[in-house]
């Protein structure tokens, strides 16, 4: 069986790789390992004033980086 390279893929499709190899562990791990790498951008607290504008922010950046 050929080695499948797990880096090559697309965050989506290493995700759509897992829900048809669910019992690929080397996949799964490789697709947690990508996720812990991620710095997490939202951090907002429930009584800031500017929840909403940061919020947007982050979905944007998400948006437009897929």
């Amino acid at each position: 069986m050929n080695k499948v390279n797990y880096a090559a893929m697309s965050d989506q499709g290493l995700k759509s790789y897992l829900l048809t190899h669910k019992d690929d562990k080397e996949a799964f791990y490789a697709y947690m390992d990508r996720r812990k790498s991620r710095h997490r951008d939202a951090a907002i607290k429930l009584n800031d004033p500017a929840w909403e504008e940061k919020i947007i922010a982050v979905i944007q950046k998400q948006l437009s980086s897929n």
